[in-house]
């Protein structure tokens, strides 16, 4: 039994005692009397007190749980506190999803969640800007019916997500899409959108690069190997054995450049972004004369005209080794 029972309990006990004391020192009617009207009394406190619960219940407001009197007050009272402990736990719970959101929109990766349809439920900005679409208007909607890809479409209906998918968008420039969709959940599913059109370009430069540097070690190792058998098998004098290892050293010069700038490559990719500079552009390009003077040896004129003071901001080893492989080109140039 709990604190209310027992409390109701007494309570008729209490008032059976006095009507039956009553009872005892004048006429048994006037017990009867008080015991009746005493019940009654209860009937119409609870009977209030039942009302003002039922239409709480109805539209149960936060915070105005209804005052009771006698056990209905301990009761409100349970209620009430309850009603603060649930509100105390959803404004927790508010705050952990607000925390989980903003997390979601700090991802430098597009993030959707979907259901069993492959409708959209959240996505972070990140994949509003990546697809295209806008969370606000289109939650509800079938991922699909809004990135009209065909491949796209293909991929989501064949429900193969153990796999990753990737996805080319042309929107004046070109976008490339990583996907993968992870089920979680009862009917859930996480599709995580990451950029890689950075990559997939880097991937194609180191390609295209490894391609033409191919093709330029191949002309002077077949240069160095003909005059190798030449000098080996044919009998020269003095002056056309130096002109062919002239032509050889020449050759060799070509090749220790192209690995070079190899190296430099290698290099710039590894190390992390330089600190920007004021750089003396008048003392670089004095120091990038005197380099392509020596480096012609009397072959080549070597013009340098600079207008006015016009220095640049930026990392001097890197723009001075961009200027130096200019003026070492064999080609006449200008600075």
């Amino acid at each position: 039994m709990n604190d209310t029972s027992r409390r109701a309990t007494i309570q008729i006990v209490l008032l059976a005692s006095i009507a039956l004391a009553l009872g005892e020192f004048f006429r048994p009617a006037w017990g009867w009397a008080l015991f009746a009207l005493g019940l009654l009394w209860m009937l119409v406190h609870h009977q209030r007190n039942l009302a003002r619960l039922q239409r709480w219940l109805a539209r149960p407001t936060p915070g105005t749980v209804p005052e009771g009197t006698g056990v209905w007050d301990d009761l409100f009272a349970a209620i009430y506190h309850h009603e603060r402990a649930q509100a105390w736990r959803l404004k927790e719970y508010e705050r952990t999803l607000a925390r989980f959101r903003l997390a979601g929109q700090a991802l430098t990766d597009g993030v959707v969640v979907l259901d069993g349809g492959n409708r959209i439920q959240w996505c972070n900005e990140t994949a509003e800007r990546q697809l295209g679409i806008n969370y606000h208007a289109d939650a509800g909607q079938p991922l699909q019916n809004l990135v009209r890809q065909p491949d796209f479409v293909e991929f989501i209906a064949a429900n193969d997500f153990g796999r990753s998918f990737q996805m080319r968008i042309d929107r004046g420039h070109e976008l490339v899409l990583l996907l993968q969709i992870v089920s979680y959940g009862e009917d859930e599913r996480l599709m995580h959108v990451k950029d890689v059109t950075q990559s997939e370009r880097l991937d194609r430069m180191r390609q295209d690069f490894v391609a033409n540097v191919s093709h330029e070690l191949r002309t002077p190792l077949t240069v160095l190997s003909g005059f190798l058998e030449t000098i080996r098998e044919l009998k020269l004098d003095p002056s056309q054995r130096e002109h062919y290892l002239s032509l050889m050293s020449e050759q060799s010069r070509r090749m220790l450049c192209i690995v070079e700038d190899l190296l430099t490559l290698s290099s710039l990719e590894s190390a992390p972004p330089p600190q920007d500079e004021r750089i003396m552009m008048t003392a670089l390009m004095a120091r990038l004369r005197e380099d392509a003077e020596a480096l012609s040896a009397g072959r080549h004129r070597i013009v340098l005209q600079c207008d006015g003071e016009c220095d640049l901001l930026g990392a001097e080893s890197e723009i001075q080794s961009a200027f130096s492989n200019l003026v070492s080109d064999r080609k006449s140039t200008r600075l």
